[in-house]
């Protein structure tokens, strides 16, 4: 696997854990957790007793309708949600417990970004491998956090959202940086929010864009994060057109298709359908500890992908560099 080749990586939650971002499975746990413990003015309020007029306030409420038996995952738990809401029922605490794990779910993202010094060295050997000179590689990331982002920042390896120039990363779910004002028409008196892609509605800070653009609790709801159960297919979004179409686009540049510590998800049938079309005559490789992920990847691709059951500091581009293979 450590043959040089173009190379389209595709990062899952597995990929940043090194730095102790939450995977799905305790995701739900650690975002209570931090709400519980920060209680910013942006949510609390919803999570005072009586809140609502409900025994424990509205999120928890919201919360014990979903998950009565508290043994949702995080993605089942927003995908419950999501399907509630769709019902319309007039007074509903599910509103509030969806939009309070939303910012919950940011604000512990960008509390784990900002205890990051310097990045593991796992994250500094495959910066490495995506600054090698005349490969063309690019990052496709599920995940909301900005450990791509900051792996390449801190080698100085040339990045943008886009295709057009450096390392590409590509983003279909959204991230903790972005903000979608635009798709509400506003206009910001900032002059340095910049759209991610030539036609696209979403932007983010171009002159810090490793900053946290809601930091002040202000506006949240503008940030752009696709969660479970959300409406994101491109066929009904223009925003989230234009990104799988960058998606294909870094696939068919590349010889080598190289998922780290992506599960495929099945409430994302999407994407599923997409890499299975996309990634046609490529080398595929899935790299991930857990057997039943790996399984899924046999499952949709058959002997044309090579498994790896490996954690990415395991695997060869977080073991070394490529001088030293």
């Amino acid at each position: 696997m450590t043959e040089v080749r173009r190379t389209a990586f595709v990062l899952g939650a597995g990929f940043s854990v090194e730095e102790q971002y939450p995977l799905v499975r305790t995701m739900k746990e650690q975002v209570i957790h931090f709400l519980e413990a920060e209680r910013h003015s942006a949510y609390w309020t919803f999570m005072k007793p009586g809140n609502g007029g409900y025994g424990r306030g509205q999120f928890y409420a919201g919360l014990e309708i979903i998950d009565p038996d508290n043994d949702l995952q995080f993605e089942e738990l927003l995908v419950a949600l999501r399907k509630r809401l769709k019902q319309n029922i007039a007074i509903d605490p599910c509103h509030i417990t969806e939009k309070v794990l939303r910012i919950g779910a940011a604000r512990l993202l960008w509390a784990i970004h900002n205890s990051i010094w310097e990045v593991a060295t796992s994250y500094k050997n495959f910066a490495g491998w995506l600054g090698m000179k005349g490969l063309p590689h690019g990052l496709i990331s599920f995940n909301w956090d900005l450990q791509a982002e900051l792996l390449l920042t801190q080698a100085n390896v040339p990045w943008s959202y886009s295709i057009t120039s450096g390392i590409p990363v590509i983003k279909p779910h959204g991230s903790i940086t972005w903000s979608g004002h635009l798709r509400e028409g506003l206009v910001p008196e900032y002059a340095y929010w910049q759209s991610i892609a030539v036609g696209s509605n979403l932007s983010f800070d171009s002159a810090e864009p490793l900053s946290n653009p809601f930091k002040q609790g202000i506006n949240m709801n503008l940030n752009y994060m696709i969660f479970p159960g959300d409406p994101d297919l491109p066929d009904a979004d223009a925003d989230v057109a234009l990104l799988w179409r960058d998606v294909a686009a870094v696939i068919k540049n590349a010889e080598c298709v190289a998922f780290i510590g992506y599960s495929l998800p099945a409430y994302d049938s999407y994407a599923a359908r997409f890499f299975k079309e996309a990634v046609q005559a490529k080398k595929i490789v899935a790299i991930n500890p857990a057997f039943d992920h790996l399984q899924r990847f046999k499952a949709l691709f058959g002997d044309a992908v090579e498994l790896r059951q490996e954690k990415f500091k395991e695997c060869p581009y977080g073991r070394s560099g490529p001088s030293s293979g």
